[in-house]
């Protein structure tokens, strides 16, 4: 792995001297909160006064709530917006426990309003909230973002200059039955959603520019894009076919957020091919279905897992202690809860995991869910948790049996080992949905931002034309792949303790997913995104190949140029001597059954971008996993000087 390195001292005083000036704009921004607080008649009223200010969205339904989009509805216009309610407020409960409306009634650069908001969150200077909103019925999602005193509210998306969407996006025809052209699709039909601040690289987003309905459904694909300071356009930081949302800067230049893992690709049952299940046949493996917690790094050099368990994880957010805090649905289709997992927990991996629905051990880490009730007793339905100064965690919440308009703001200590205590209300508005609350603070990330990038000009091997499986020559667009520890053990910091045995693990022993002893080759397989460019048909089917195989050295070592298409993202494969999926299968040891694993990368489909470096860790069932702290972090002056707490 190659880091760069920014000096220590320099990065601390710039976020020093950005955290100074973040705690004088909030202090401003209440002083100013009046010129744009909401109407004195308003039922709305703050329960009990916030530590901080309070970030949140009141609106008319709970679609914010909702994680995948919706199935794609019929090709005329008007066409259902996903995660759309008729109303939406962007609203700031002060200090003072004054409610502040950021959004409604406010106008635009260009004279016009937006009617409906979703997803915010706080800059990590905390001086501006980001946002998705919607200034029409018909209107597309866009980002945007508002000072905390409520001036400078403007659009980050879809302006003039914006390319929109990366190809041709479904076809669309309007209400006299002509076709909207092509271009025309290109730069209005997507939605932008779910930003977040990535400091001085911009911002990152969940969108669908990157047009595809996924394999056997639907629903508009959504990627995690970032837009870079000066460039013409965002770049997808991942690659996945069903729907990523949510993302949040962490230490280390990660991006955390939520992937729903729906690879509809399978091991065959005699080990000789990847293929889709709808093909039909026996299989060795089960395709993916499941929301896990996921990082990719700013730059997209970097893939990896961060808590995978059998509950979706919806919506992660990192805590004071350390601890990843998500929604959830511990029961198909049952109501909302929270919860909180450690750095690195994992209990499923079907893509690989041969023989068994989950894996047996996740090597003593813990996940605890949020409360269920409120002070009275009553059974709550529980939604967005996101981190609060003081050790909290702000979510929303409703009694389960209340309709939708009950849900309000709610505040909670963190600490949930022994059972969560009960929450506090913070802020109720009786007419509307109150959720996504998020907290406005300065944050400190880490003072040496770690960023991968490719080795030096001796190791980084010169561009030569690929051999595709078809024995053809490649030599179009291609991005570098490297992997030097695929028979490592993965390096994982949560706790190595066998909680039967009373004794520490070694995990290069005794990891919690065995690495495989077999590989001899890596097969690239590409899952090609639907096409909607097509005169006659309204959907072309993407499709499924074998694009190449490249050796590994030494059962090892990884290092090789691939075919690089956004529209067509890669699966990676290990393959044992005789080319077949390679398979192996760790002892019984102690409360651990023997397993029998699969080197099969399943669970998300890998964008590789042209002339791009890409780095992965092993070949295991958990697949690449980051060395993290990712514990939230504020800045407070403390005599003079910032310090991190």
């Amino acid at each position: 792995m190659w880091i760069r390195r920014r000096p220590a001292l320099t990065v601390l005083l710039a976020l020093s001297i950005a955290a100074a000036a973040a705690i004088l704009g909030l202090a401003r921004a209440r002083d100013h909160a009046m010129a744009v607080a909401a109407s004195p008649g308003s039922p709305a009223q703050a329960r009990q006064r916030p530590a901080v200010a309070v970030v949140f969205t009141s609106r008319t339904e709970p679609a914010s709530l909702r994680a995948e989009a919706p199935e794609s509805s019929p090709y005329r216009e008007p066409v259902p917006v996903p995660w759309a309610a008729g109303v939406g407020r962007l609203r700031l409960l002060d200090d003072a426990g004054r409610l502040c409306e950021l959004t409604w009634g406010r106008r635009l650069p260009d004279g016009s309003t937006l009617v409906d908001v979703m997803s915010p969150s706080a800059s990590i200077d905390g001086r501006r909230i980001l946002f998705a909103g919607r200034r029409s019925a018909a209107d597309r999602w866009r980002i945007y973002e508002v000072c905390v005193d409520g001036s400078g509210l403007r659009p980050l998306t879809g302006g003039p200059t914006d390319p929109g969407c990366v190809a041709v996006p479904p076809l669309r025809f309007r209400a006299d039955g002509s076709r909207i052209p092509d271009d025309e699709r290109k730069r209005i039909d997507y939605d932008d959603v779910d930003p977040t601040d990535l400091g001085p690289n911009g911002f990152a987003f969940a969108s669908s520019r990157l047009p595809d309905l996924g394999r056997d459904h639907g629903r508009r694909a959504t990627q995690i894009w970032a837009w870079a300071p000066g460039e013409p356009a965002p770049m997808p930081l991942t690659a996945n076919r069903n729907n990523d949302r949510w993302p949040v800067l962490l230490p280390g230049e990660q991006v955390l957020f939520s992937l729903w893992s729906r690879n509809r690709e399978a091991v065959t049952a005699d080990l000789s091919d990847v293929r889709p299940v709808a093909d039909g046949g026996t299989f060795a493996t089960k395709p993916a279905d499941n929301w896990m917690a996921a990082i990719v790094m700013t730059n997209a050099a970097q893939f990896g897992y961060a808590v995978k368990a059998r509950e979706p994880v919806w919506r992660p957010r990192p805590l004071f202690n350390g601890r990843i805090a998500f929604m959830t649905s511990p029961t198909p289709g049952g109501p909302l809860r929270l919860a909180q997992a450690d750095w690195g927990y994992i209990r499923t991996s079907p893509s690989s995991l041969a023989d068994a629905p989950e894996l047996p051990y996740e090597g003593g880490a813990q996940r605890h869910f949020g409360p269920d009730r409120d002070a009275q007793g009553r059974p709550l339905v529980a939604a967005c948790p996101s981190a609060a100064p003081g050790h909290s965690v702000l979510f929303a919440a409703a009694p389960a049996d209340a309709p939708p308009g009950s849900f309000a703001i709610y505040r909670v200590a963190d600490d949930w080992s022994a059972g969560a205590p009960a929450p506090e209300l913070v802020f109720d508005d009786p007419a509307l949905v109150d959720a996504e609350p998020v907290a406005v603070y300065p944050r400190l990330l880490s003072p040496e931002p770690r960023r991968i990038t490719p080795p030096s000009a001796d190791g980084y091997a010169a561009l030569r034309k690929i051999t595709l499986a078809s024995g053809e020559a490649y030599d179009g667009p291609a991005g570098y792949l490297e992997n030097v520890a695929m028979a490592a053990a993965i390096r994982n910091p949560i706790p190595w303790h066998d909680r039967s045995a009373g004794e520490r693990v070694d995990p290069r022993r005794n990891p919690v997913v065995s690495p495989p002893p077999n590989l001899a080759s890596i097969a690239v397989y590409a899952a090609g995104r639907d096409r909607f460019d097509d005169p006659d048909a309204l959907r072309v089917p993407g499709t499924w190949e074998k694009r190449t195989t490249v050796p590994v050295a030494a059962e090892d070592d990884l290092r090789a140029w691939i075919p690089s298409d956004p529209l067509r993202p890669s699966v990676l494969v290990g393959l044992d001597k005789q080319g077949k999926v390679a398979r192996w299968t760790t002892p019984a040891s102690g409360n651990r059954p023997a397993r029998s694993y699969l080197a099969y990368a399943g669970d998300h489909y890998s964008g590789v971008r042209p002339n791009g470096y890409h780095y992965c860790n092993g070949c295991h069932t958990g697949h690449t996993f980051v060395v993290l702290d990712p514990r939230e972090r504020t800045v407070e002056p403390i005599r003079g000087i910032f310090s991190a707490r």
